[in-house]
């Protein structure tokens, strides 16, 4: 049997896979910078509570936010080993995870657009070749915090129409003040952007909102995809909720530059399931 996972901060999503039959299991994320190697091991004993003998784990494929390291990997790793004694433990950064579920074994460029965004050149195994981003404060276009911050600043500096301003106050009740006190003085100030890409969503077919996103988007082809010289000649697989909800937008942009998309999943697991399987 092997167990198959991709967490994120918040959730891991796992699957353990004998033969044909395929379980589902969830629990918290496990995030090697903000859980230690107790912290996973404590979760992890949870969740397979009732697994009839964890000794028949033989092969576990983990693929985690914060997993960009030896020694963040390590704490992941040591969790597990803990649990499942017997099995091989391979502990990969979540991109690496993007990558495989979206190509499966062909090469390609990959990439995340989730809260945040990144992209990579994959080879049909491992990734060749990324690029670091600044994170969501200088980077991450067309990531949930980038559409997020379009709008936001576009409520604050009152250009927003009429229309969808109203509609803005009335769902959310936020002052100009109230935001910047959020955005500048409270933590987590990504997930707050981000979290205002629902209305981008809720809102796509005005005229307005359309436009934003297409920039959101449009960023993110010039800064992370097209310094690939590959990006004209491999396919863009793209994985995360951002990517799934805007595909429309994301392919009208993809045409624009001459990248043609492929694969799109909202989350990475299923991909994973068929990559690990052998079925990809």
């Amino acid at each position: 049997m092997i167990l198959i996972a991709d967490s994120g901060s918040s959730k891991t999503d796992w699957r353990l896979v004998e033969g044909t039959k395929i379980t589902q299991y969830s629990c918290k994320g496990l995030n090697p910078d903000f859980n230690s190697s107790k912290d996973i091991e404590s979760e992890v004993a949870t969740t397979f509570k009732n697994l009839p003998s964890t000794s028949t784990i033989k092969s576990i494929y983990f693929y985690g936010a914060g997993c960009s390291s030896d020694e963040r990997n390590s704490i992941v790793e040591n969790g597990l080993k803990a649990i499942f004694g017997a099995a091989s433990i391979e502990v990969e950064h979540d991109l690496l995870g993007a990558a495989r579920a979206a190509c499966g074994n062909q090469a390609g460029l990959a990439g995340i657009l989730g809260t945040g965004s990144n992209c990579c050149l994959f080879d049909g195994n491992e990734i060749s070749r990324e690029y670091r981003t600044g994170g969501f404060v200088i980077g991450d276009e067309g990531g949930g915090v980038d559409i997020g911050k379009r709008i936001i600043k576009a409520y604050i500096e009152d250009y927003l129409p009429t229309e969808l301003r109203s509609v803005f106050d009335k769902r959310y009740n936020l002052s100009v003040d109230a935001i910047l006190q959020k955005l500048y003085k409270e933590p987590q100030a990504n997930r707050f952007l981000a979290s205002f890409a629902k209305f981008a969503l809720h809102h796509k077919e005005n005229t307005f909102i359309s436009e934003l996103i297409q920039k959101a988007f449009s960023a993110y082809f010039k800064n992370q995809v097209l310094r690939y010289p590959e990006a004209k000649q491999l396919k863009l697989n793209l994985v995360g909720s951002i990517a799934f909800y805007f595909q429309e937008h994301i392919r009208n942009v993809g045409q624009e530059n001459g990248v043609q998309i492929g694969t799109i999943l909202e989350k990475p697991i299923s991909g994973l399931t068929l990559y690990h399987s052998g079925l990809s």
